[in-house]
């Protein structure tokens, strides 16, 4: 009888520790940018058209449901936060200020910058 409950003991231990030995995937940030709204890419010397509206994307390697993953992130020096659950990628919209925009993730080398001057009153007569 003694012989059959270490059997099951044995057993139940197996199940439980043959389960736990799941390897997490390190999740880590790829990239930061400035995009239109919709998430497209600004195209290299586009004109900033004050009508548009515009955005900052983060893009990660991995989402896991089960394990949310939160960027900090600052845009012209102002610290946001980005959730990530189920994208790989998200998009939140900014307001782009006259000079030099910067963007950066917290703690990494990840930087975006964005060069708006705004036309005042000029109106182009033809």
């Amino acid at each position: 009888m003694k012989n059959k409950q270490y059997y099951i003991l044995i057993l139940v231990m197996f199940v439980f520790l043959g389960c736990s030995e799941h390897e997490e995937t390190e999740i880590y940030v790829q990239n930061i940018s400035f995009v239109h709204a919709d998430g497209s890419k600004i195209a290299e010397n586009e004109c900033i058209n004050p009508n548009v509206k515009y955005g900052i994307k983060v893009e990660t390697n991995f989402v896991d449901v089960n394990r949310p993953f939160r960027v900090d992130y600052s845009v012209n020096g102002v610290v946001y936060t980005m959730t990530f659950t189920i994208n790989t990628s998200q998009v939140n919209p900014i307001t782009l200020t006259n000079g030099e925009n910067a963007a950066q993730i917290i703690g990494t080398n990840y930087k975006a910058t964005l060069k708006y001057v705004e036309q005042g009153d000029f109106e182009l007569v033809e």
